[in-house]
């Protein structure tokens, strides 16, 4: 396991929220379509359940989740309510201005929020927030900014590890361990504020 570093781990305490882009990310990026009995085409995206379980498990530690995405779906609103997420941000071209949308309404402050992104739409959300992230299949400027890079590539378990190496860093991993081991641990059910078009 790689050593985190003392910067990581001070950051990792202050979050509040960790808020995730999702093709590339949550996906391995491939965009699926198919053609409904009305002629209407539909998105396919493939989600990798160990990161879902890594959302649920920051969430009953108490950090907020959320998905910034430059896309839309059904899909995504399924899923973030499936996963207890607090937040869903689509057709957000422009994915810094959540910053202000969680500020203002929430007083969320960017320096308590943890992003995971992988190109350089993300850029301007990294650049912001206290604790940048990245996985193994992002652009190099993504990875220049990232605090942590996962090894794992997105869609193959890299939210699941960022997930892991937050909760490491504030002590609070043995814990989940123990929980699931005891049987008290239990997915969380929270209210998911959409936003459409920031």
């Amino acid at each position: 396991m790689t050593a985190l570093t003392p910067l990581f781990i001070q950051k990792a305490r202050q979050i509040k929220l960790l808020l995730t882009d999702v093709d590339g990310v949550m996906t391995n990026g491939t965009l699926s379509f198919f053609t409904d009995a009305q002629g209407v085409a539909r998105e396919i995206k493939n989600f990798e359940s160990l990161d879902g379980m890594g959302l649920l498990f920051l969430a009953y530690c108490g950090i907020q989740t959320g998905i910034v995405s430059k896309g839309a779906s059904n899909t995504l609103e399924f899923w973030a309510k499936e996963l207890g997420m607090n937040y869903l941000f689509y057709n957000t071209s422009v994915k810094h201005r959540a910053l202000d949308f969680l500020y203002q309404e929430y007083h969320i402050l960017p320096e308590e929020i943890a992003f995971i992104g992988d190109d350089l739409i993300d850029l301007g959300l990294l650049s912001r927030v206290g604790l940048p992230l990245a996985v193994a299949n992002s652009v190099a400027e993504a990875k220049q900014l990232a605090l942590y890079t996962s090894p794992r590539h997105g869609g193959d378990s890299a939210v699941r590890d960022i997930a892991e190496q937050i909760l490491r860093a504030r002590g609070q991993w043995d814990q989940i361990v123990q929980d699931n081991i005891s049987g008290q641990f239990q997915n969380p059910k929270r209210e998911l504020r959409i936003v459409k078009g920031l």
